[in-house]
């Protein structure tokens, strides 16, 4: 008998579907808990499948020559998981309806080892790289929703210090109850969790609707009393002419601008009884308020801002009066949505928020989207550098004016000779 001929049969032996590169049996488990729901089975079927797929050996995902199988009875398993057979028996079923399982069972339904019957696996690794696609655009929506609650945060937050100045300066006018009844209907964050997507991209956008109409109601008594920073010299270039007079002492008080505002609203959201005036006379420094904007006017930012940040605002002053009707909130949204296309994490943004308030951390993004966006020497990790400015920040050495002032200066000069952010 030839060499050939004994080998032979090895050769032909079937060659079964593996894992990615890389993938452990552990993790296609992973892969499959996260894509789950979208296949349609529901947390017991998934308690079920983890038990059959434990059943296994993790190197049959791996080489593709045997073919992953648990042999195990019904009634074993159901022992397992504490129900009754039929219990996994309808399990089953779910699991061979999404594509996780293909049964090949004796006559009478059996299962065993020898004969190669048993509930088996391969159809499901065949779909490993559609369930990893899957799973991507899972992540998506999650950053997705994250990020639409974070702007309704936003939008909250504005839209209840706008109404407790509103109540100061107009008490109950008709305006300012609508606003006040447009509030009581939003839902709670928590209901925000649970929302679909598309129903929650509604709500934000009539949100940032709402908050918009309060913020130009209360910009209407100052365009007759005050004139706007149109006409106004720039704070920055100002500063720019005599370089000697750039301190580092500047500061802005980011965590005023986040406390908590008295008032609160009838729903007990934040309320009172609106004709209760006297209990708003002393209205705090509030959310909506930015002291940066009150010494650099408006369109003195968007010549510094990267083109996409200018996207976002250029997008959000459609349909008003120019740059100049641009508020803080403006800025924070477009901030918020850059920060997924920063590759800033949420969590590196929420701590810059409770450490240095919204208004600061909304500048030191709008300074890291910048020089993120920088051709010659752009900012590698723009989630570090935010993350960099939030500890200068603590350390008290964080100057955000200066920062701007470098970004000015930088249109200028040449790279070597740009300022530092810092104190």
């Amino acid at each position: 008998m030839h060499v050939a001929e004994v080998i032979s049969p090895a050769r032909q032996r079937a060659s079964f579907p593996s894992l990615p590169q890389g993938m452990e049996r552990d993790g296609f488990v992973a892969l499959i808990d996260m894509v789950a729901p979208l296949l349609g089975v529901g947390s017991a079927a998934l308690a079920t499948f983890r038990i059959m797929i434990g059943a296994t050996r993790p190197r049959e995902f791996k080489t593709g020559e045997d073919e992953p199988c648990c042999y195990l009875q019904q009634s074993e398993i159901a022992k397992k998981r504490l129900v009754t057979p039929s219990r996994i028996r309808a399990h089953e079923a779910q699991l061979v309806a999404a594509g996780l399982i293909e049964k090949r069972t004796m006559g009478n339904g059996a299962r065993s080892g020898f004969s190669g019957c048993g509930a088996f696996f391969s159809i499901a690794i065949e779909r490993c790289q559609e369930f990893l696609v899957l799973r991507r655009q899972l992540e998506a929506d999650r950053r997705h929703h994250a990020k639409l609650r974070g702007l309704r945060s936003i939008h909250m937050k504005h839209v209840k210090s706008c109404l407790a100045e509103l109540i100061a300066l107009r008490g109950s006018s008709g305006e300012v109850r609508a606003i006040a009844d447009a509030i009581s209907d939003w839902p709670s964050a928590d209901k925000l969790h649970r929302m679909p997507v598309a129903d929650l991209e509604r709500h934000v956008a009539e949100a940032d609707a709402l908050c918009i109409s309060a913020l130009d109601l209360l910009h209407v008594p100052s365009e007759t009393s005050g004139g706007s920073h149109e006409n106004e010299r720039s704070y920055i270039q100002d500063t720019n002419q005599d370089s000697n007079e750039v301190l580092c002492n500047v500061s802005v008080d980011g965590r005023r601008a986040d406390m908590p505002v008295r008032p609160r609203l009838q729903d007990g959201s934040s309320g009172g009884d609106l004709s209760c005036r006297e209990r708003y006379d002393r209205v705090m420094i509030a959310a909506h308020k930015s002291e940066i904007l009150t010494k650099i006017p408006i369109q003195t930012f968007i010549p510094l801002a990267s083109e996409n940040m200018r996207l976002y605002l250029d997008m959000r002053r459609q349909g008003r009066a120019g740059w100049s009707s641009l508020h803080l909130h403006d800025f924070c949204v477009a901030a918020q949505c850059r920060l997924p296309e920063l590759g800033i994490s949420q969590s590196a943004w929420n701590d810059a928020v409770q450490k240095m308030g919204e208004e600061n951390a909304t500048w030191c993004v709008f300074i890291t989207d910048a020089k993120a966006s920088n051709g010659e020497q752009p900012i590698l990790s723009p989630g570090g550098y935010l993350r960099g400015m939030t500890r200068r920040y603590q350390e008290g050495k964080l100057n955000i004016v200066g920062g701007l002032i470098g970004l000015s200066m930088s249109k200028r000069r040449p790279r070597s000779q740009e300022c530092s952010i810092g104190g």
